[in-house]
């Protein structure tokens, strides 16, 4: 369930391996964003076999690191080329999104335009109901893979339970698609402030977007505005007998981590080798994986926190 980078990934990987693979899309939302790959990430779109795609002139420019203000002391320098990857890449999530589902589509998946709106056990493995605009559809499979985001719509009907740390909204104050292409590496600008962190970055085609960060504090989110969840939250446990949550919809982060991205991919990668493992998605596999996503999730947070004391 669901086609973003982590399912349309999965997809691609299980279909090149000879699995029958059905996606399950909705396809009434695409994300209309720029995204940060640091450096870091080259070893896992090296070992997905994508690097020449994400780092392609239409789907991502070198971005040379990140600089930091916080209030009215000094920038700080995150310089990527320091590090042992490189630079890292900004890319266009669209623009990428709906390329990994055309390779997933070569490889053999197939694609549905429905929403699960039901799952549960059977003798085969599960029944998934699915929901169309004019029908319902039922699907049988041994193994399903929550791919859907932060809702993570079948693992929380399977009994995982969803743990928010912190609530907090993102919202686009600015998006610029005039400025015409760069030259260079760019940089991801964070300004940050008592309350708020704003990060502005700029991406192919010279496309600039500017995004705040701030505590949700109990409103709702505005439909009016350009809002998204930007909440770090968990699932517990990630995965069980045949089943498992990738992506969003395992973990999701705060922007201030750059992990969204870099998380789809890895996780679809490491969902992938569980699924053709023999034995498959055992009881004892799914803990293993459980067990790695809380740690990620856990070690990331001590980060963040680190990050918005300094920036208090």
């Amino acid at each position: 369930m669901g086609a973003g980078p982590a399912g349309a990934t999965l997809a691609r990987l299980l279909a090149l391996r000879g699995k029958r693979v059905a996606v399950l899309d909705p396809g009434n939302k695409i994300t209309d964003r720029l995204e940060l790959l640091a450096p870091s990430a080259r070893s896992v779109l090296q070992a997905l076999a994508i690097v020449e795609l994400v780092e392609s002139s239409v789907i991502g420019v070198p971005c040379a690191g990140i600089r930091r203000r916080w209030g009215t002391h000094e920038i700080e320098y995150d310089d990527f080329l320091r590090q042992p990857h490189g630079l890292g890449t900004v890319v266009d999530r669209a623009k990428l999104d709906m390329r990994l589902r055309e390779l997933a589509i070569e490889a053999g998946a197939f694609f549905v335009e429905a929403r699960a709106s039901a799952v549960q056990r059977s003798k085969q493995g599960f029944e998934i109901v699915a929901s169309q605009k004019l029908n319902t559809l039922t699907i049988v499979a041994p193994i399903v893979v929550d791919a859907s985001g932060r809702p993570s719509v079948l693992a929380r009907r399977l009994d995982a339970r969803r743990t928010c740390s912190e609530r907090l909204l993102a919202e686009r104050v600015l998006v610029n698609e005039c400025e015409g292409p760069r030259q260079g590496p760019v940089w991801l600008d964070v300004e940050g402030s008592a309350g708020s962190w704003d990060y502005t970055m700029s991406g192919p085609n010279g496309r600039r977007e500017k995004w705040t960060v701030y505590r949700n504090n109990g409103r709702f989110q505005d439909r009016t505005r350009h809002q998204v969840n930007a909440s770090s939250s968990c699932l517990s446990p990630a995965a069980g007998e045949g089943w498992i949550a990738i992506g969003d919809a395992a973990t999701a982060f705060d922007p201030i981590t750059s992990q969204g991205l870099i998380n789809a991919l890895s996780s679809a990668l490491v969902a992938a080798g569980a699924i053709m493992f023999p034995g498959g998605l055992s009881m004892e596999a799914a803990a293993i994986y459980s067990e790695a996503v809380a740690a990620t999730f856990a070690n990331t947070e001590s980060g963040r926190s680190a990050v918005y004391q300094a920036l208090t």
